[in-house]
């Protein structure tokens, strides 16, 4: 997040003066430049939320590592490893079944002929909850938490929404 508001002052001051003030025909760009940086800001939050939902979720969620036999499994290769957020291992399989790049990884290793589900591929038995060290799986938490971003209804506001008006009284 300080990377980005470094950038987005950066953008900012190329459009003002030392004063802070903008430069005089430099408004329409410097306006562009704070709707651009508004938005990849408000994306950047989205997401940061989505990221907290997961680890706050009822029930809560947790990264689970699953993993999928790939190309040459027959020869004894390794296993693929993916990490996803979810409440057990089923529910972790079912969200990494929804990600593009799950998806894009399907198409690439699927052989001619073969079934579209990728269930079958799943080792239950190298799947487990945690994560192993860096370096050794595709970590798609990011993935997952920009999906369900997109996903999620609105923020308007932080406040519950008003209660509805009560029903008027009866006259006596």
């Amino acid at each position: 997040m300080q990377e980005l508001q470094r950038r987005h002052q950066q953008r900012l001051d190329a459009h003002r003066t030392e004063d802070g003030e903008v430069i005089e025909d430099q408004y329409a760009a410097y306006d562009d430049a704070r709707l651009e940086t508004a938005l990849e800001a408000s994306d950047a939050l989205d997401t940061l939320v989505a990221q907290l939902e997961l680890l706050v979720a009822d029930p809560p969620r947790r990264a689970f590592t699953l993993a999928l036999r790939g190309p040459g499994a027959d020869e004894g290769h390794l296993p693929w490893l993916f990490v996803v957020n979810g409440a057990d291992l089923d529910d972790a399989y079912q969200r990494l079944s929804q990600l593009p790049s799950f998806h894009q990884w399907l198409e690439d290793v699927r052989h001619p002929g073969t079934s579209r589900q990728g269930e079958e591929n799943l080792v239950p038995g190298q799947s487990h909850p945690g994560v192993r060290g860096p370096g050794t799986y595709i970590d798609l938490r990011l993935e997952q938490a920009r999906v369900l971003a997109r996903r999620a209804p609105a923020r308007g506001s932080l406040l519950p929404p008003a209660p509805p008006p009560s029903a008027p009284g009866r006259a006596r």
